[in-house]
């Protein structure tokens, strides 16, 4: 298991910058946020000649392009939307195979509580199903995240209804199924085998412990060796964020006995 953190830790930071800040705190990844204007350039609009500089940067640097995370998602009722999404999702998956990054993180909610769930979950199982393939065929592996009240178990499911592609894989973000009624374990048992990509924070009174060290032993059980990836959106203190998050993961791994 390795160490990322997300572009909007510093949000203005170039991709160098970014990258020297990384290797300064010791991570081992850096995911990117497109659409929020971060400073790391590598966005929709960048050039061909722009992608094949950042793409040799990334090859070059000490940290992986280990995620690219707009927001695409497939479950408004409207058709029209879904293909617009659609047609954005492929694109970005063609800036990620120009870049050299292997994973886009999508969204599968919001999710409606009532008798229009079955429903979402056809139409959005439709296009998720698409979507691997085109991302598959691009050697692209799309992480659909537990987020909101997409829960571990709606995640599970999709991937169920999709026929489970293997461009198709779990971005486990463990807060969001805490905070939907999903205990670890739980949440576990619908993602099991499926997580490629994990989103998380670390709690600031007891980092390296909790919830995330049942998430990691319960990953590591199972051979993962994918990132943790720190997700925090403009914080305060960056500095602090990457100095706290460094010590709680190699606390984790100490107690895990890695």
């Amino acid at each position: 298991m390795k160490l990322a953190f997300m572009s909007s830790v510093y949000p203005k930071m170039t991709l160098t910058e970014l990258l020297a800040v990384g290797e300064q705190y010791g991570y081992e990844g850096i995911e990117f946020r497109p659409e929020w204007e971060h400073g790391h350039g590598i966005e929709l609009a960048a050039s061909a000649a722009q992608r094949k500089e950042i793409a040799k940067v990334l090859a070059d640097g000490p940290l992986e392009g280990c995620a690219l995370s707009p927001g695409v998602k497939f479950c408004s009722p409207d058709p029209e939307q879904r293909d617009a999404q659609f047609e954005s999702l492929c694109k970005y998956v063609q800036l990620a195979a120009d870049v050299g990054i292997g994973r886009i993180r999508i969204f599968g909610d919001p999710l409606p509580n009532d008798g229009r769930r079955a429903a979402c979950y056809t139409h959005q199982a439709e296009y998720l199903a698409r979507a691997a393939a085109e991302a598959g065929q691009a050697g692209v592996t799309l992480v659909l995240e537990t987020h909101a009240n997409f829960r571990a178990f709606d995640a599970g499911e999709m991937l169920y209804r999709t026929g489970y592609p293997p461009a198709l894989r779990i971005n486990w973000h463990l807060d969001h199924c805490l905070g939907h009624g999903e205990d670890v374990d739980e949440a576990y048992r619908h993602v099991k085998g499926r997580v490629s990509h994990v989103h998380f924070s670390f709690p600031k009174e007891d980092p390296g412990t909790g919830h995330i060290k049942r998430q990691a032993e319960l990953l590591l059980g199972e051979g993962y060796d994918g990132f943790f990836s720190v997700e925090l959106i403009n914080p305060d203190d960056p500095q602090a964020v990457m100095a706290n998050h460094a010590e709680g993961w190699k606390k984790l791994r100490r107690t895990l006995g890695i």
